[in-house]
């Protein structure tokens, strides 16, 4: 019973530094401690005791719009005959107060 007390009370004290551990994780987090325990034994553990782990929100991908890429039209010719004629960056946008301005060529 002693042992049962102090194996429910690492699981609360887990349970408030990670609130988003599973009976899995829960697990995995208790043999690092050192206290070997069967996976089903944490599972009807934190069901008595009412842990659940908080689901956390999924975020989305920003990465799914194809990324544009302007053509090359020096094609490696970088002498000018006149100064400013070809001025090269390797930015797309520039911040105008509190707007960005994209640029195109």
């Amino acid at each position: 019973r002693q042992k049962q007390h102090e194996l429910e009370s690492h699981l609360l004290a887990i349970h408030r530094m990670h609130p988003y551990f599973g009976y899995l994780r829960m697990t995995v987090a208790l043999r690092r401690e050192g206290i070997r325990v069967n996976h089903k034994k944490v599972y009807r553990l934190m069901k008595q005791l009412g842990i659940c782990s908080v689901i956390r929100k999924k975020r989305r991908f920003f990465g799914k719009q194809a990324s544009v890429v302007n053509p090359n039209r020096l094609q490696r010719q970088f002498k000018a005959d006149t100064p400013r004629t070809k001025l090269v960056t390797d930015i797309t946008y520039i911040r105008a107060g509190e707007q960005f301005v994209y640029l195109s060529v």
